[in-house]
Order: structure tokens, then C-alpha cells, then sequence
């Protein structure tokens, strides 16, 4: 095995530590002044440092002219540019927004709204709005009386946004983190699909957030549950009578072993028990997923992982 010096990338399962390049980081209820938003949604926040962030931009419009740039984009129908001015809404869709809050430690940070999928389209027709048929539930609305429609394209800018910041997210070329000054450790490296057949996320944890989430061990993450829980109410808010708690979980068992589930079939993220970091007191770890079928399932784990992210940055440098 090559020595983590000699990879061109970052490989966070063989690097001791590296500089914090990128956070991850969730809110759940934004004052609606703070972001242009007709009211407040949950927010998957984004921090850059702003060395590989300018050197990205920079190197991203030789990327943009690749065949498979092209043809990704034309499967999934994305007819819009990826806009390179970071000073303002930016990515597919303007999905990545400028974001300002006190304690941004140094870092550029952008916030994505988690969007509505499941849309308001009129009263039910099965039931003419009384939530009943035959004296019994009527399950066409789920007991809501209203008639919803799913939109999509909602999502879709969100996950080719990521797809393309894969190249900062996910083994990144050590060119694009040189210089960067910072006592903070990189957490986590993460890996998401774009793809209408195939989908997936994935994530590496650093020693440090690995090491953190194993001293939480057999313990539950109220705080990580609520944010899965709250992204994916806000892409289907209907389903606040359709599925219960139980449909959310996460939770550290013996020795960090991670598990977060989000509604679905077995819909999760989890160490790979037949891994070698499942026994190991300290190091690395690996997440995987499990029946991930779709954006909305990656959308909520995702966030999940991000406010997992912000606990453990809060508790190891509360003053950097």
C-alpha cells in the first residue's frame, strides 16, 4: 500500500490529520432575513477555506468542457449552467447560498434549503377534501383531504451541485489544500451520487470525528435524529401523519459503531461491520448505505451526517 504521502489525493482513512478543508453543518429554523426565503426551512450549511476554494473555481471551467460533464448533465435534463460567481447564489440553480452567521471561523459558508418535493396542488379527489371515504381514512391523501404532487427537479440541482463539488467533498487533490492555515482537523470526506438509476452516499470519518463519535458510544443523537427527521418533513409534509419516530434513527453502539436510518426500505447509513476499523479503539472509519433509492433518502441522511458534523465541531474547538 502507498504511504498516505505519496497519494496525490487525500485518502482520509490513511492520513493521520489533515487541515480542515470543508464542513458540513445543519440549521434547522433560519430568520427568513438571513437568507432571501419566503419563510424558514431547515439549512444543510456548507464552509469552505478559501484557498481550495478559489483554486476549484478556478480550475472548474477546464472540468465543465469533459464529454461526461456534458452527457450527466443531458440524462438528468439540466439545461442551466453551473454559475461560478461564489459572491452570489451559486451552482445549479443558485442552490448554494451565500451565508453569513457569527462564529464562521475563518471559513466561506454557503446554505442549501432543504427543498419541498411534495407540493399543495388542490383539494383530494377521492375524499373532496373530508380526509374520509366510506367512514374510513382515506389513505389516496393520507388523512390530509389535499391532493399533493411530487416535484423532483426540486432536488435534482442540489445533487448535481454536489456531484460537481465532488472534486472538493471527496479525495481531493492535495494541489487544491495547499497553504491552508488552521489548528481545526478535517472531519469527514463525503461521496454522493448523480445518477437516475444508481443511488448512494457515503462517507470517510478523519480519527478525530471518528474518535468523537466513538465516545459517544451506545448512546442515541437526539440532535442528528432531528435533522433527518426535520429535512425530510420539509420534502414531504404530509408524512408527518404517515411516519412515526420510529422511521428515524440515530444511534452509537459499542465501540462508534454509527447507525442512521431515515424512512424507507432499511434506508441507512452504518460502518461496514466487516471492516477492520469495527474493532479498532481509535482511526478512521467508513460509512455505507444501505436501499438508498432515491435523492430524498440521501437528502436526509446527508443531513443527518451534517449536524453530526456541527456537534462534534462545537465540542472540539468551541473557541477556534
Amino acid at each position: 500500500m502507498l504511504k498516505p504521502e505519496a497519494l496525490p489525493s487525500v485518502f482520509l482513512e490513511y492520513e493521520g490529520e489533515w487541515p480542515e478543508w470543508f464542513t458540513l453543518d445543519f440549521v434547522h429554523d433560519l430568520d427568513p432575513t438571513v437568507l432571501p426565503l419566503p419563510f424558514p426551512v431547515p439549512l444543510l450549511i456548507l464552509g469552505f477555506a478559501e484557498e481550495p476554494l478559489h483554486r476549484f473555481i478556478e480550475e472548474l471551467p477546464k472540468y465543465t468542457l469533459l464529454d461526461e460533464y456534458q452527457e450527466r448533465l443531458k440524462e438528468h435534463e439540466i439545461k442551466a449552467d453551473f454559475s461560478l460567481d461564489i459572491r452570489e447564489p451559486w451552482g445549479f440553480g443558485g442552490v448554494l447560498n451565500p451565508y453569513h452567521r457569527p462564529g464562521g471561523h475563518g471559513l466561506v459558508e454557503y446554505a442549501i434549503a432543504i427543498p419541498a418535493i411534495e407540493k399543495d396542488v388542490g383539494e383530494c379527489e377521492s375524499c373532496g377534501g373530508t380526509a374520509e371515504t366510506d367512514d374510513m381514512p382515506c389513505f389516496d391523501c393520507m388523512k390530509t383531504g389535499r391532493k399533493t404532487e411530487r416535484d423532483w427537479d426540486a432536488i435534482t440541482p442540489i445533487f448535481a451541485t454536489l456531484w460537481v463539488l465532488g472534486a472538493l467533498l471527496d479525495k481531493p487533490d492535495k494541489k487544491l489544500l495547499a497553504g491552508i492555515k488552521t489548528e481545526r482537523k478535517q472531519f469527514v470526506s463525503l461521496g454522493t451520487s448523480f445518477d437516475r438509476e444508481r443511488f448512494f452516499i457515503g462517507a470517510t470519518f478523519s480519527r478525530t470525528l471518528a474518535d468523537y463519535v466513538r465516545s459517544l458510544s451506545n448512546q442515541n443523537l437526539p440532535e442528528v435524529k432531528a435533522a433527518m427527521k426535520d429535512s425530510y418533513l420539509q420534502m414531504f409534509p404530509r408524512h408527518k401523519q404517515f411516519f412515526d419516530d420510529f422511521c428515524y434513527k440515530a444511534r452509537v453502539h459499542d465501540n462508534g459503531q454509527l447507525v442512521l436510518d431515515v424512512p424507507g426500505n432499511g434506508c441507512g447509513l452504518y460502518v461496514d461491520p466487516s471492516s477492520r476499523m469495527w474493532d479498532e479503539a481509535s482511526g478512521a472509519m467508513k460509512l455505507y448505505c444501505h436501499n438508498v433509492d432515491g435523492y430524498h433518502q440521501e437528502l436526509a441522511l446527508l443531513s443527518g451526517l451534517a449536524a453530526l458534523s456541527g456537534m462534534a465541531r462545537k465540542s472540539l474547538y468551541p473557541n477556534k
